[in-house]
């Protein structure tokens, strides 16, 4: 046995203050005995050292209270992974099987009632000493010990049970749904070193997405006692911003199609130069409850000022359980993107009445986009003569119920649905063509990641809408300067980071910086003369300003 009598460390109770109960407090008279000051280097060396003492002394003690060492709030620097894995606890409260709490008694076995006993060990971890140390250790019984009893109910190793695999289950537990930063992440690689290479990739490529940029928001959801991701959800700073600044309408939709295993979830804002613009990504696997809620909630504890903010969500899956809408987005009108609905209108009505009608899709056309109740109260008349009583039960049930929800009539404004499936189509044939090729969810995150790029945002500027709003107002030369500067634009390379107001773009060689009105830049180009340069609009096309601006005087070249 390695355990060695040290004195206690005077600087303990001052760096380990901890909110425990009053059965957790430790008078300096009772020190007085066997075990006191005794200390040890690791977890399974006192547990291994306890059993063996309890065996000597046929004594049972219970484990009923332990603060472990993951949740370490003292000053100075955090403890290691290693340290938590050795030491596991940074308070321990032992105390005899018949202990009872706050003054309570416990019944004999002859029938009568006596006071808990009040034998007890408190250990607690020394930081200086970086061992565990027993501080409190009242080993008078108030009873008799009875060898009958031990031997019925002592169980060796009870503690040491604890081990690696047991550990990693209680953190995947713990830092399930919440949101986790670099030392999470640390904290969960080092207990899975031993597990499979999947949940390790997994893990390394949120490393590199915090590291790249520490204001990403990142959750995940384990498999309750078991190392398997089932979701993931991560918020850029980017991401942050444009939600922030254009709440206003938000579209939700999912692309099931990707692979076998996994869906994945993306949530769209409409910027300034109406471009649908990522707030949100999740990778869930199949038949994932409650992704839904997850994924709102996540949303809106990442940008909190948006609750109250967002006045319409435009759903492209109408399965989705609408009840938790109203909760996480108080005024938020719920709309059903409408190619969806005409599609499970019309799926449905050739189920039902089992011919096929070159008409039948054209009339869901026309219900849809009824410009007026009366329009609407028309269609459905027609709609009448058309079809089987079944299928008008069907219908009245399930749709007609929602009508505000997908009919242009109510719409919340006129031709979101269609701008909702431009948006929509376009960003899941970017998503199919990026993702395609890739089958785990450690492949996912990271092209997902990749994708967050300058470079990404820039390539889709659209030069022809731009060109002829600068010809009206600047001579020819200037002008064809702009245009060879959206060029530029498109083709370069830059690396973006907010400093305090401004924003600064790298393109490997030098640094630039545009204003926070982002109208001004520090590069030649712009000094000169006074024109919108490529870092001005690469900057505008990243935060979602409208690249058609206002400039100030241009000079003369």
């Amino acid at each position: 046995m390695s355990a060695t009598k040290r004195p206690l460390s005077p600087t303990v109770s001052d760096n380990l203050s901890d909110n425990l109960s009053d059965e957790m407090s430790e008078p300096g008279s009772r020190m007085e005995n066997e075990l006191s000051d005794m200390s040890f280097s690791s977890w399974e060396e006192f547990c291994r050292f306890f059993d063996s003492w309890c065996e000597k002394s046929k004594v049972l003690f219970n484990k009923i209270k332990g603060v472990p060492l993951s949740k370490w709030k003292g000053t100075g620097s955090s403890p290691s992974p290693e340290q938590v894995e050795v030491l596991r606890y940074r308070t321990v409260l032992l105390v005899c099987k018949h202990y009872r709490a706050r003054g309570g008694y416990v019944q004999s076995s002859t029938g009568d009632y006596r006071p808990g006993c009040p034998a007890r060990i408190l250990v607690k971890l020394d930081p200086v000493q970086n061992k565990l140390i027993v501080v409190t250790a009242e080993l008078e019984h108030n009873h008799e010990l009875c060898p009958i009893e031990f031997a019925k109910c002592f169980r060796k190793n009870r503690y040491v049970g604890e081990n690696d695999s047991s550990i990693l289950i209680r953190v995947t537990n713990e830092t399930s749904k919440q949101f986790l930063n670099l030392r999470d992440l640390h904290r969960l690689q080092h207990y899975c070193r031993a597990q499979d290479s999947s949940i390790l990739d997994i893990l390394k490529e949120i490393e590199d997405l915090l590291r790249e940029d520490q204001g990403a928001k990142v959750r995940l959801v384990f498999v309750e006692g078991q190392v398997v991701v089932k979701a993931f959800v991560f918020i850029t700073s980017c991401m942050k911003r444009l939600c922030d600044r254009f709440p206003r309408v938000l579209y939700f939709d999912k692309m099931t199609y990707l692979s076998e295993e996994f869906d994945l979830y993306f949530i769209l804002c409409e910027d300034a130069n109406g471009r649908g613009r990522e707030c949100l990504y999740c990778i869930g696997r199949k038949d994932t409850e409650d992704v839904f809620r997850f994924i709102l909630v996540s949303l809106v504890q990442s940008v909190p000022d948006i609750k109250t903010r967002v006045n319409c969500l435009i759903l492209g899956n109408v399965n989705e359980d609408l009840s938790i809408i109203q909760t996480v987005l108080p005024n938020a009108k719920v709309q059903f993107c409408r190619t969806q609905v005409l599609e499970s209108l019309y799926n449905k009505a050739i189920e039902i009445e089992g011919v096929f009608q070159d008409n039948i899709w054209d009339f869901f056309c026309k219900l849809a986009n009824s410009w007026s109740p009366v329009s609407y109260s028309r269609n459905l008349r027609e709609m009448n003569s058309m079809f089987s009583k079944e299928f008008i039960e069907y219908f009245q049930d399930t749709w007609d119920t929602r009508k505000e929800m997908w009919v242009e009539s109510w719409a919340f404004e006129r031709n979101k649905g269609s701008t909702f499936s431009r948006f929509v189509r376009s960003h899941q044939q970017m998503l199919s063509s990026e993702l395609g090729s890739y089958h785990t969810m450690a492949e996912y995150i990271g092209r997902l990641h990749k994708l967050q790029t300058l470079k990404t945002e820039t390539t889709d500027l659209e030069e022809e809408k731009i060109q002829p709003r600068f010809r009206e107002i600047c001579s020819y030369d200037l002008a064809s300067l702009i245009e060879e500067e959206i060029g530029l634009g498109k083709n370069g390379c830059y690396r973006m980071k907010v400093d305090g107001d401004n924003f600064v773009l790298d393109d490997g060689t030098a640094e630039y910086t545009v204003n926070k009105e982002q109208n001004s830049c520090s590069c030649t180009i712009y000094t000169s003369t006074l024109l919108p340069c490529r870092h001005i609009f690469a900057t505008r096309l990243w935060t979602g300003e409208t690249i058609c601006f206002s400039i100030r005087k241009q000079k003369s070249v």
